[in-house]
């Protein structure tokens, strides 16, 4: 059975684990394929999901965890973090988007880079990689990138503008059509993932796209993954 470890949900267990996972030796984001590509066009940002749709976890379905704990790697965003620390490259408002690791798809890899390759090397009997459905696709526009410098959010969920529930293929989302909001900006992009077999709830992979408006229309200028620490 692979070795298990958990968050003590109560008391000082539950500060002292929580402290770990915010400091120089946290684990690395998971690693997932959930989303390929993302484009706009004509003020409409396409989101293009993988078509082979997984995720690295630590989950182990033959185990049923007390009441009282929940696994490492469950996380909800949270206001004013400005992505909870650790190793890896920063950015997201801040610049080092050209420095960033990137993914397979292209996105630049919040928080990633070579710590994570050797922590799965170093772990590889603790991971499992699963396919995983998206069972809601979120997306929220965050603010400017003066916001962004101040308050980015962490990994999780925000307050989605509007959600798509058990999306195929193509998602297009109309980025005109807040007009209280600047058109301008930073856009989180969520996806809820369940898994394909066991359809267990992995919560949410998210992404962050600074997208501007120049002479020939909006563009994405970057995008990057949030992932929750496996």
């Amino acid at each position: 059975m692979r070795r298990r470890q958990f968050i003590v949900a109560t008391g000082l267990g539950a500060v002292t684990a929580l402290g770990g996972c915010l400091g120089s030796k946290s684990p690395p984001p998971r690693k997932s394929s959930v989303v390929s590509d993302f484009e706009v066009s004509d003020g409409t940002l396409v989101v293009d999901l993988a078509d082979n749709k997984w995720v690295m976890s630590r989950y182990d379905g033959s185990q049923q965890s007390p009441a009282t704990v929940s696994p490492v790697g469950i996380a909800s965003a949270k206001g004013s973090s400005g992505g909870g620390g650790g190793r890896g490259a920063t950015g997201r408002g801040t610049g080092g988007y050209t420095s960033a690791p990137h993914t397979s798809h292209g996105h630049a890899w919040y928080h990633g880079g070579d710590y994570a390759d050797d922590w799965y090397e170093d772990h590889e009997e603790e991971v499992t990689q699963y396919p995983v459905t998206v069972a809601a696709l979120g997306v929220a526009y965050l603010g400017s990138t003066d916001q962004m410098q101040d308050e980015a959010p962490d990994a999780g969920t925000v307050s989605w503008d509007e959600t798509f529930q058990n999306p195929s293929g193509t998602v297009m989302y109309d980025i005109t059509n807040r007009p209280e909001f600047s058109q301008a900006g930073w856009y989180r992009v969520g996806a809820n993932i369940v898994g394909g077999d066991s359809n267990h709830d992995f919560r949410w992979e998210c992404y962050d796209l600074e997208v501007s408006d120049g002479a020939t229309g909006f563009r994405i200028d970057e995008q990057w993954k949030v992932s929750p620490r496996i």
